[in-house]
């Protein structure tokens, strides 16, 4: 004859003291409290399914009063009544709670974040601000609440659509380029199965790109007048240097203005920008003429123990503002239809090809710009090296003559 169970009463449980060792307080049908030692007080229930005993934890007391113990007894007797067991009940459950915070992390916005964090320190700051203000100006209201995975081509092709009909066409690739980067980073990562934007052909939505030419000046008496317009710029001093150094690399803007002088190897006459500063993804080498190092020798006088070449009028730990040269070279008359600062680029590249004596493939590689393929590209980086130092006096020398 089974032994009758008498119920447990919540004067009982109160007054249950710890022992030397665990243990029960039956209530009947397979409910007990566990005593420990340390005394915690854990609801079990003991179970047969499959004619094996298993065990079911139903959590503390008094989190789980007596009257919610008991219910939940009930409750999955009803459970193993249908044959169903209750651990892997709970087992599915607590998965399916997980996987849906999961899910709910892994929206676009916390990987696009997460990918532009972590890949801070190979990006130029320009480029991680620019990102970050595209996502958040274009992108995230539409898909950023989204899980990665829950994205589909269509969501993206209406972000290109709207940003195409407000005439914004540029913004628009650079914003497609960096989601699919973001896709690609997540797929890599394990937070996303498959990158949408490998479905969509681009060109359809904003048309082909026209390339852009910059306006420049190539010519002798206009690019004199430029020069003195430089020399005798009565602006801030910083800008003023920051354009002569622009004349004389023209390397893009962005590199002058956040220039280091840990930088520069004055006694090497070399100027090397580090990787992660450069389109290219590539450390890049710029030789200094004579003239270059002058200036340079000047710009340390007036830059005294800031880290920049050309710090910020407003202060000496931050650089040069990205609208303080276009500004002066609007305040020297120039018109956006006539230069840029972008433009000494062109310049250098219309002038060299026309009249040096140098091989295309050095004056490409100059400008920083892909030539041949990935093995001849690193190989020309150190083959032509010797020669970029003569092509950078001439340019100098040419500059200088014009000047005079």
């Amino acid at each position: 004859m089974a032994r009758t169970i008498k119920p447990l009463t919540a004067t009982q449980i109160n007054q249950a003291k710890p022992k030397v060792k665990d243990y029960k307080l039956s209530d009947g049908g397979g409910l007990f409290l566990l005593i420990t030692k340390r005394g915690t007080k854990l609801w079990r229930m003991k179970y047969i399914i499959n004619k094996k005993e298993k065990l079911l934890s139903l959590g503390s007391y008094p989190d789980v009063t007596l009257s919610k113990a008991r219910e939940l007894r009930e409750e999955n007797k009803q459970l193993l009544a249908n044959g169903i067991n209750p651990n892997d009940l709970k087992r599915e459950k607590k998965e399916t709670i997980k996987q849906e915070e999961l899910k709910s992390k892994n929206t676009f916005k916390n990987l696009a974040i997460e990918r532009l964090e972590k890949q801070k320190d190979t990006i130029s700051e320009t480029h991680y601000k620019r990102t970050i203000t595209a996502f958040e100006n274009d992108c995230f209201e539409y898909i950023g609440h989204k899980n990665i995975d829950d994205i589909i081509a269509k969501d993206i092709i209406i972000i290109m659509q709207i940003m195409n009909n407000r005439g914004v066409n540029d913004s628009a690739r650079k914003l497609f380029y960096a989601i699919g980067k973001t896709f690609k980073w997540a797929v890599a990562n394990g937070y996303a199965e498959r990158n949408p934007c490998a479905d969509i052909l681009l060109e359809e939505i904003l048309g082909k790109v026209s390339k852009k030419h910059y306006p420049t000046i190539t010519d002798d008496k206009g690019i004199k007048e430029l020069l003195t317009s430089i020399y005798s710029y009565t602006g801030e001093t910083s800008t003023q240097y920051s354009l002569l150094m622009l004349a004389y690399t023209f390397v893009r803007p962005i590199n002058v203005r956040l220039a280091l002088w840990s930088e520069i190897n004055l006694k090497a006459k070399r100027w090397v920008i580090p990787a992660k500063k450069m389109k290219t993804k590539d450390e890049f080498i710029i030789p200094l003429s004579n003239t270059l190092i002058e200036l340079l020798q000047e710009i340390r006088l007036y830059s005294g123990d800031s880290k920049y070449l050309f710090p910020s009028t407003k202060s000496k730990s931050t650089p040069l503002s990205d609208g303080a040269l276009l500004g002066a070279i609007r305040r020297m008359g120039y018109t956006k239809e006539e230069f840029t600062p972008h433009g000494f680029r062109a310049m250098f590249s219309t002038i060299a090809h026309e009249k040096s004596h140098f091989k295309y493939d050095v004056i490409e590689t100059q400008l920083a710009h892909s030539v041949g393929n990935s093995v001849s590209q690193a190989y020309n980086r150190a083959k032509y090296l010797d020669e970029r130092v003569k092509l950078m006096q001439w340019w100098s020398d040419y500059l200088d003559e014009v000047k005079r």
